[in-house]
Order: C-alpha cells, then structure tokens, then sequence
C-alpha cells in the first residue's frame, strides 16, 4: 500500500515516509526511558526518609534509599557525597546544576530533530502538491480540458501528497507534545529534589 501511493504521490512520498520512519523510530526510543522514570517518579516519599537518616548521620542508609536509577538518583547520591564530606553551599549548587544541565540535555537530545520532521511534513505534502498541480496545468496547455475525469484524476493525485504530509505530521506533533511534557515534569523533579538536597546542605551548615 506504501508503495502504491508512493507510485501515485511521486518523488515527494518518499521524503515523507522516511521522515515519518525517523520520527517514530526516535520517539520511541525516546519514549522508552523516559515512561519508565516517570513510572519511578510518581511518589517521592522517600525524600523524607532520605532527611531522616541523612539527621542521624546514616550516610550509607541514606544512599540506599535514592530512588531507582535515572536523573534523580544521581542528584540524590552527589548531594549525599557533598553533605558527608561538608562542601561549601556554592559547591553543592554548582554540582547540582551541572548534573541537572547534564541529565536534561540528554532527555531533551533528539526531540528537536523530531519536531523538525513534524512541521515539515505538511510543507513537503504542500511541494508535492504544486509539483503535481504543474504537470496537471501543463498537460491541460497540451491537451486541453475534453476529459473531466482524467482531469479530476490528476488533480486528485496531486493533492495526495498533501494529505499524507497531514495523517503523518499530526501523530508526530501529537506524541511530540505529550513526551516534551514529561520530560518537563521529569525535570521539575529534579528541580525540586535538587533544591531539597541543597536545603539539607544549608540544615547541616547551620547546625555545625
């Protein structure tokens, strides 16, 4: 069937359809991880257990209680390291934020080029469009209008391209904006537990 409108579309098609291949390929593999923390994510009641062992000086139980893997672990483990060996408050916030810069950049990695492909779909559709509406013109110039129905055929076949570009861009842009949503609020999480980590900092600075 994919090839039966890539005959009808012209060279055009192939451009959507490999570009709708590499969208879906990339949000998929994009989607996998990040599913997979926000499953992890959706409770953080361990925080709470983390600052009551954190309190009696439990370094090791502290670090066994990081969340399963993923962004948050890492800030989690960094923050424990920088509280038992006393950093300064501005150390601590500097490697945070670089650990929070670092984790968001490779969650983000790939959605630009996604959102890329979706907006071009309908312009590529569109091209194709005006490329097949040429040769309908040019063969009404040679040929003149005696048949309708070779005519509606063509015009049809023109506006073809443009449809596909459409029924691809939609699921594309649609699943864009739901996985672009939760790497934002993966990200608010590190936000907040990165600011937890730096007030138990601050806690143990004041109390020494």
């Amino acid at each position: 069937m994919i090839l039966e409108l890539i005959d009808r579309g012209g060279p055009v098609m192939w451009g959507l359809f490999l570009g709708a291949f590499v969208a879906f390929a990339m949000l998929i593999i994009k989607a996998i991880p990040v599913i997979k923390l926000m499953f992890h994510y959706r409770h953080l009641g361990k925080l709470e257990e983390i600052r009551h062992h954190l309190k009696e000086n439990n370094f090791a139980e502290a670090k066994a209680c990081c969340l399963p893997g993923g962004p948050l672990q890492r800030l989690i483990d960094k923050g424990i390291e920088s509280i038992e060996s006393d950093d300064s408050l501005d150390s601590v916030k500097d490697r945070l934020e670089m650990i929070y810069d670092d984790e968001l950049h490779r969650l983000e990695s790939g959605m630009g080029i996604v959102l890329i492909l979706g907006e071009i779909m309908p312009m590529l559709g569109l091209l194709g469009t005006v490329a097949g509406m040429i040769h309908v013109f040019e063969a009404i110039s040679a040929y003149g209008t005696s048949d309708a129905q070779a005519l509606a055929a063509g015009i049809s076949e023109a506006l073809l391209t443009t449809e596909t570009g459409l029924v691809l861009a939609i699921p594309i842009l649609f699943l864009y904006t739901v996985l672009i949503n939760q790497i934002d609020t993966i990200a608010k999480h590190m936000r907040y537990v990165g600011g937890f980590m730096v007030s138990l900092q601050r806690a143990f600075h004041e109390k020494d």
